[in-house]
């Protein structure tokens, strides 16, 4: 029976207490869960027998979360060719990113030049703060210039022409869906029975 206590306090696999704190707000199952952590604990190099005897997964299982986490743009997977032996690596930066994304700040910091300095880890220039205020002046909420930003990191872009292309791209489909309603609204309000033209 002390074997067996042993065997389960044992220690295989390690966990940076961050992915903790931020796994909550990734829409990740357990399975996909328990692949990435032998992705970062025992091999990148895809090998399926070993991931079924590591985690217990039976093929279909490997294979569907396998895809899962591909399809969700948690993993990416990159194909190597060394003299004829092909080897397939598994890249973890768009999980690390997500992570990165979706992390509580600790600090209490609103400050919406702030978040763009921690998020693009630089300062800002003075053209950058003038951009950002001038879409302040402009009536752009926070809200709306925080989701652009996170949008353009998603994508892997972090200019600020990009970022203004969004916000422009955004206030001018909430222009035509507000006029667009309100077109929808005179056409209800209209005395169709009153028509004296």
């Amino acid at each position: 029976m002390s074997d067996l206590r042993s065997m389960f306090k044992s220690k295989d696999f390690v966990i940076n207490s961050n992915i903790v704190k931020c796994i909550k707000s990734l829409d990740i199952s357990l399975d996909e869960f328990l692949l990435i952590l032998y992705f970062i604990n025992i091999s990148c190099e895809l090998d399926t027998d070993d991931i079924k005897d590591k985690l217990g997964f039976d093929e279909e299982t490997a294979f569907n979360t396998f895809n899962s986490l591909l399809n969700k743009k948690y993993i990416e997977m990159d194909v190597k060719n060394n003299n004829g032996i092909i080897t397939e690596m598994i890249k973890l930066d768009p999980f690390y990113d997500r992570l990165a994304l979706n992390r509580k700040v600790d600090d209490n910091s609103s400050d919406i030049y702030s978040l763009f300095e921690r998020e693009l880890g630089r300062t800002l220039s003075s053209y950058e703060y003038e951009i950002i205020g001038k879409w302040i002046e402009k009536g752009v909420s926070e809200d709306t210039i925080k989701r652009a930003l996170k949008e353009a990191i998603l994508n892997g872009v972090t200019n600020f022409k990009y970022i203004d292309k969004i916000i422009y791209d955004w206030s001018k489909n909430s222009v035509k869906q507000r006029e667009k309603k309100e077109t929808l609204e005179d056409l209800f309000d209209y005395d169709w029975l009153d028509d004296n033209e």
